[in-house]
C-alpha cells in the first residue's frame, strides 16, 4: 500500500472514529460526569511572495518573484472533561501541500505532499478556587501561547533559536507546539498566571533537549493592562551523555575532528528572557463603565502592545560579540473595524541582526559551525545582508458565530520557502525576504466546530 493511499485511508477512517466515539459516548456514557465533545477545524490557504531570494546550498541567491505557496489542513479530535477536575485533549490532523521549487526530476515536488500526525495530545488536572487560587498541571503535548495579541511577529520565546539567531514561524499560528509539563497557578478573577514548563525541544537542533521556562502575567483594569514577563533555560538539559554533534559533524556524524575549545555549540545552552506589555483603552473604559460595551467598537479595537525579546543573554567572541543583535523588538495594534471587519491588525519588528538568519549548516552546509551567515548575492559574493525591520498586516472576517472565517496577510516577515521533501540541493535554509521592499501576501478560508 502507497503511503498516499495509507493516508487517505487512515485519516477519513480516524475522524470517524473519533466522531463516533464521542457521539457514543455522549449517549450511552453512564456517567453523568463525564463530557465528551467532538471538534474539528479546516482551512485552505494560498499566496505568493513577490518578490524575494531563493538560496539552494553551495550557489548564490537567486532572485524569485510571484512565487506561489498553497496548503490546506485538517484536523479534528475531541475534548473529554470529568467534572471540572479534569480534561483530556486529542486531536489529528492532515495537511496537504505543495513545495518549492518544482523541479522536472523530481516527482515529488511536482504534485502536493500528505501528511497526518497528531495535532495535540495531553491532560489536565485542575484543583483549586478560579476565583481565588488555583492550578492546573498539564501534560502530553500541547499548543502554548503567552502572549494573546501577537497575530505575527513577536511570541519568539518558544519559536527561535538563540546562536545562530533563528525565528520559526508559520502563517496564522503565533505560538508553540510545546511536549513536556505545564504547572499553571492563577487566580482573584484571572488577576495573574504564572506558567512553569518543563519542555522538550521540538524544533531547535538539536530536538529532545530539555528546557525549562517560566511565564507570567498580571491583568489589569478589566484586562485594559496586560504585563507579562519569562525566561527559558534553553536547551539546558542534555539528554545525551557527553557531547553530541557538538560544533559540527560531517555528513550527519558526529565528527570529533571539528569540535572547537569553546563551548558555544558543545551544549547548544542558552538564556533566552521576554518582556511584554498591552494597553487596550476600550477595555480600560468598558470596565469602568461597570462592562457595559462601548458603541460602535469592538472590545480589541485600538489595543496596542509591545514585546522585547533577548534570545541568548551571554555573548561570545568574534561571531556573537553584541547582545543588540539577538534583541528582537516587536509592536503592534488593531484598527477599529467597526463592526465590519472584525481584526485589523498592524505589527511591526526591529532586529539590529543582519544576518540571513539561516539552519543551513545545521544539515551539514556550512563554512564555520556555528557563524551566522549572510546571503551570497547574484554574483556569489557574500555581501547580501538583511534588513533590520519587518512589517505585517492581518485581516480577519468572521461569520456564523465565528465557525466560518476568511483571512487574509500581507507581510515582509520570517517565512521560508515551502518545503516538504528532503533534498538538501534544492531546499532553502535561508529567509527569501531580505530588503525592505520584498513581502508575501496570503488568504485563508476557515472553517471549525
Amino acid at each position: 500500500m502507497s503511503v498516499r493511499l495509507l493516508l487517505k485511508t487512515i485519516f477519513p477512517a480516524f475522524a470517524c472514529l473519533l466522531v463516533s466515539s464521542a457521539t457514543a459516548a455522549t449517549l450511552v456514557d453512564p456517567d453523568p460526569d463525564v463530557t465528551i465533545t467532538p471538534k474539528g477545524y479546516g482551512s485552505f490557504e494560498a499566496g505568493q511572495i513577490v518578490s524575494g531570494y531563493y538560496k539552494p546550498p553551495s550557489q548564490p541567491n537567486q532572485r524569485i518573484a510571484h512565487i506561489w505557496q498553497q496548503r490546506a489542513f485538517g484536523n479534528i479530535g475531541f475534548d473529554v472533561r470529568y467534572r471540572d477536575i479534569l480534561t483530556i485533549d486529542i486531536a489529528g490532523e492532515g495537511m496537504m501541500a505543495f513545495s518549492t521549487p518544482q523541479v522536472g526530476n523530481l516527482p515529488t515536488t511536482l504534485k502536493p505532499r500528505q501528511f497526518f500526525y497528531i495535532k495535540s495530545s495531553n491532560a489536565a488536572l485542575t484543583l483549586g478556587d478560579p476565583e481565588f487560587l488555583n492550578g492546573v498541571l498539564q501534560a502530553g503535548m500541547f499548543q502554548y501561547k503567552y502572549n494573546p495579541d501577537v497575530r505575527n511577529l513577536g511570541e519568539y520565546m518558544f519559536r527561535s533559536n538563540p546562536y545562530p539567531l533563528l525565528i520559526y514561524s508559520s502563517f496564522d499560528y503565533a505560538m508553540a507546539d510545546l511536549a513536556g509539563l505545564r504547572l499553571n497557578l492563577n487566580g482573584f478573577n484571572k488577576l495573574f498566571s504564572n506558567d512553569l514548563l518543563f519542555h522538550s525541544e521540538l524544533i531547535a537542533f538539536p530536538t529532545q533537549n530539555w528546557s525549562l521556562s517560566d511565564i507570567a502575567a498580571v491583568n489589569l483594569l478589566g484586562d485594559g493592562i496586560s504585563i507579562g514577563a519569562g525566561f527559558s533555560l534553553h536547551h539546558w538539559f542534555n539528554v545525551y551523555q557527553g557531547q553530541y554533534m557538538a560544533r559540527a559533524y560531517d555528513n550527519y556524524y558526529y565528527n570529533e575532528s571539528f569540535i572547537a575549545a569553546d563551548s558555544l555549540m558543545d551544549d547548544h545552552r542558552a538564556v533566552k528572557v521576554m518582556g511584554r506589555i498591552g494597553l487596550s483603552p476600550l477595555q480600560m473604559l468598558q470596565h469602568l463603565r461597570g462592562g457595559d460595551p462601548v458603541p460602535l467598537f469592538n472590545r480589541n479595537d485600538g489595543h496596542i502592545y509591545g514585546e522585547v525579546d533577548i534570545l541568548g543573554t551571554k555573548n561570545y567572541p568574534d561571531r556573537y560579540a553584541d547582545i543588540k543583535d539577538r534583541m528582537i523588538y516587536t509592536f503592534g495594534f488593531n484598527v477599529p473595524g467597526l463592526f465590519i471587519i472584525d481584526l485589523i491588525n498592524i505589527e511591526f519588528e526591529y532586529c539590529a541582526n543582519r544576518s540571513s538568519f539561516s539552519d543551513e549548516f545545521f544539515y551539514g552546509n556550512f563554512p564555520n559551525w556555528g557563524e551566522p551567515q549572510m546571503g551570497l548575492d547574484e554574483n556569489g559574493i557574500d555581501s547580501l545582508k538583511r534588513s533590520p525591520w519587518c512589517w505585517s498586516v492581518y485581516v480577519k472576517k468572521s461569520f456564523l458565530n465565528e465557525h466560518l472565517s476568511l483571512i487574509a496577510q500581507f507581510a515582509k516577515d520570517h517565512k521560508k520557502l515551502d518545503f516538504y521533501y528532503f533534498d538538501k540541493e534544492y531546499m532553502s535554509f535561508r529567509e527569501p525576504m531580505v530588503n525592505k521592499k520584498e513581502w508575501w501576501w496570503v488568504f485563508k478560508t476557515e472553517f471549525k466546530f
